[in-house]
Order: structure tokens, then sequence, then C-alpha cells
């Protein structure tokens, strides 16, 4: 139909040659020349309009494999359409062959892999999903995922307005704890894992009580050695030369285990678990701070240091008072400590649009970037000698750090060498309390 339809102008073209001719015997000569041109043009067009039918019609088959014949221009048109088909089928046997391979890789997964739209909804998730989230394929499919896990902040995980990661005990089976993370896809959607931690935090866990243990089991006998060396430096024994410089170092090095000892049960406490609202309070932040400056005046004056305030004292924040004095005194313990002498301490303590805003910086040597990302870490000191010699602990940072997750915040850092460094602890503005009435003001 369509090879009639292609050649019907110029057959109608050719039939009506003879009614010119007939109509004007005389006069038809002098058309016929016009005439035969039109009607070779109509052929052409015609055989070429056959020829693009028959292209079409064989390009949008995939049942034809090989080309129709044809001619001239047409020939070499249809050989490229049939080459650049085989690359086409060809690369997608490819990409096919590919997806199936990684589709098998994810299902073979130990972790949980789930694929969501940009709605929540579930699109696409693996066996070990099925089995430890306890969904059922393919009934679940286009069904909210946080209908299944209603934990708290899990909505506002999936959505991608809460935190980057999640723990959660399996639904399965609740000795188990997976840990999630979700990433957002460039076109629409998610892709969240959820990852067996069940054995990590089985060993962390095993770590924190070995730790406690050993730090609780060490108080006690440091604490005799401590009282026994008081006496002995109260007695003749200290007014020989050498015996009383031997009594003195062993009550330095008594004095830092001590510390260390405290320093790990703080830790130790702090990591056990999340801040408790029935132990928090309203805390004046900036009587606090004056407070713990008023116990380092000694340090303070012996360098002579000067410090400057920025000090909101109408904010308070609802949280322990010793997690709080923690975190002040470390910080400018550590200010300092690596301060020069002469120079200065600036803290601050205020609203942020980000949140509430302790920072205090020093103006030392400054850190190097290669440290900062591990200065919060666990005994990790940028120079191990110098920090021995100053008789720190390795554990301020990380205390603080602590303590400041403890109320969902975290600590930034920011040095450069010579520049000195801040350091910043935000804590979430639902915290806010007003220092007069106590009342939440965030």
């Amino acid at each position: 139909m369509k090879t009639l339809r292609a050649w019907f102008y110029p057959l109608a073209v050719w039939a009506l040659i003879p009614l010119f001719l007939a109509a004007d015997s005389l006069r038809a000569w002098s058309y016929l020349p016009p005439v035969i041109i039109a009607l070779i043009l109509a052929i052409w067009v015609a055989w070429h309009r056959q020829q693009s039918q028959s292209f079409s019609a064989w390009f949008r088959n995939p049942d034809t494999h090989l080309p129709p014949l044809a001619g001239g221009l047409w020939e070499e048109t249809f050989a490229d359409g049939y080459h650049w088909r085989r690359d086409q089928e060809a690369r997608q046997r490819q990409l096919s062959a590919q997806i199936l391979q990684l589709r098998d890789a994810l299902q073979a997964m130990p972790d949980v892999v789930v694929l969501m739209d940009e709605r929540g909804q579930l699109v696409w998730v693996n066996p070990s999903g099925i089995r430890l989230l306890q969904l059922q394929w393919p009934d679940d499919v286009g069904k909210p995922l946080a209908f299944w896990l209603r934990t708290p902040n899990l909505r506002a995980f999936l959505s991608g307005e809460g935190p980057s990661s999640l723990q959660l005990a399996a639904p399965s089976d609740a000795q188990l704890f997976l840990e999630g993370v979700r990433y957002p896809l460039a076109d629409a959607g998610a892709l969240v894992i959820f990852r067996d931690v069940t054995r990590i935090r089985q060993l962390e866990q095993v770590r924190q009580d070995f730790v406690a243990n050993v730090s609780h089991e060490l108080r006690s006998p440091l604490t005799v050695v401590r009282g026994f060396l008081e006496n002995l430096l109260d007695g003749p024994l200290a007014e020989d030369e050498e015996v009383g410089s031997q009594l003195h170092l062993m009550e330095q090095q008594t004095l830092r285990m001590q510390s260390l000892v405290e320093d790990l049960l703080s830790l130790a406490r702090m990591e056990a678990a999340e801040a408790e609202p029935e132990r928090c309070d309203t805390i004046i932040f900036s009587a606090l701070i004056e407070g713990v400056l008023d116990t380092l005046k000694p340090n303070i004056s012996e360098k002579r240091l000067k410090i400057h305030k920025h000090l909101d004292e109408t904010l308070g924040i609802f949280a322990e008072q010793v997690d709080l004095t923690s975190i002040v005194r470390n910080l400018l313990e550590n200010a300092i400590k690596y301060t020069p002498a002469g120079r200065s301490i600036s803290i601050s303590w205020g609203r942020g649009p980000d949140g509430l805003r302790l920072t205090v910086q020093d103006t030392g040597d400054g850190i190097a970037t290669e440290h900062l990302q591990r200065i919060t870490e666990r005994f990790y000191r940028v120079d191990k000698g110098r920090s021995r010699r100053m008789g720190g602990t390795g554990l301020g940072l990380a205390i603080v750090r602590h303590a400041v997750e403890r109320y969902q915040g975290h600590l930034e850092v920011h040095s450069e060498i010579g520049q000195g460094a801040v350091f910043t602890a935000l804590f979430p503005l639902s915290l806010a309390r007003s220092a007069v009435s106590g009342e939440n003001v965030s």
C-alpha cells in the first residue's frame, strides 16, 4: 500500500499528458518538454520517497535483520543503517549483560541494598533486605519503606533531612544491629545500604567495658600510693636531696596516672549512652565558663595570657553540668597549653544560624592539615615528645568530641600553621534555654 501511494503522483501526471495533447494538438508540442521534465522529476521524487519509506519500515522493525535491496545513494544509507543497528544491538546486549551481573552481585551481597524513589517508596531490594527487614517481594513494591521500619529519626533519615547514617535493630532479630547509609541519586530517589554491625558493636562494648573496669580498678591503688607519697613528702625523707627528688618525681607520675584514669572513666561514661533528660538541667554557660577560668587562673597568669570573652549571658543550655564542664575545661586547658607566653585566647558563646556555638581560639603555632582529621582520636598526639613534656594524656579532645556528640552536636576544628587553632562545639538549637526563666528559646 505504501509503495502504491508513493507512485500515485507520478502516474497521475503521466495520465494527464494525453489529455493535454488531445485538447490542443497544435500547442501540445510546445508543452511537451516541460511535461517530460516534470514527469522525470515526479518519478525521481517518487522513487526516493519509496526508498525512504522502505528504509523507515525496515529500521523500525526489530525482527528484520538484513536490509532490503536498494540502489544508488540509498544502498549506502541502508548499509550505514545496518552497521549502526548492529553496533547498537551489540552494545545493548553488553549493557544487559552488565546489568544482570550487577543485579546478581547485589543479590549476593550480605548487606541490605534498597532502592527508593523520590517519595520514599520501595523500588527494589535484594534478598538480604527481604530477610533482615522482613519485606515481601514483589508485593511491597511501591510502598513507603518507613511503614515497616518505625524507629525514631527514620523518616528524616530516609527523606535526606536527618543524619547521613542511622543505626537500628533489625526487624527480623532484635539482637542484630544494622547501620544504614543513604546515598541520593542524581535523577531521583536514593540508594540505602544497611550493613550488619552487630559484631562491631559487641567488640566496641567489650573495649569500653575493659577500659572502664581497668580504669576503675586502677583508681584505688593509685589513691593509696599517692597517700603514702604525701606522707613521705611530709616526713624527714623529703629533706634528703636525692630521696626527696625521687619522691617528687613519683608524685608527679602518680598524679599523671590519676589524671589519665579519670579521663578514661569520663570517656567511658560518655561513650556508654546518650545524655538522659532526667539528669539534665538548664546550665548558665557564661557562668560555667567564668568558673572554669577562675580555676585556671594560675596557669593563665604564669604565661601572662590575655583572655578575650564574648559570652551571651542570657543564653543557657539544657545539658548535664559535668559534660559541659569537661568540654570547657579541656578546650581551655588545650588552648593555654599550646599558646606561647604573652599571647591571647578568645572564647565565645552564643547562638548561630546552625546551632549553639562554643568557640575557643588560641594564637599558638597551629596544626598541620594532615593532623586535623585525627586530632580528636584517643591518645593521638601531633607532637608526642612535646605533649608528654607538657603533661597531656592525649584524651582531652576525644572527651570533648564524645561529650558534644552525646547531645547530637559535633566538634569542628580549623587551623593553619602559624595561625593558631579554632575549636567550635556546635549544639542543636533545641537545647537553647533562657538563662532567666529556663524556658526553651529555640
